[in-house]
């Protein structure tokens, strides 16, 4: 029963690192997403400017 609990508790504790990991990289993927947008729909007026 106690080899159990300590695997319960490390299984817990690496998603909780997982979690974390994985929330900040879809936050970056989200960001380069949208700055990819703003891009794509500016670059036409940018282009005609010169």
């Amino acid at each position: 029963m106690a080899s159990l609990r300590l695997m319960a508790i490390a299984l817990l504790l690496f998603l909780v690192v997982a979690v974390d990991f994985t929330s900040r990289l879809m936050s970056m993927v989200a960001d380069g997403v949208l700055v990819a947008g703003v891009i794509a729909i500016a670059w036409p007026l940018l282009k005609t400017q010169k």
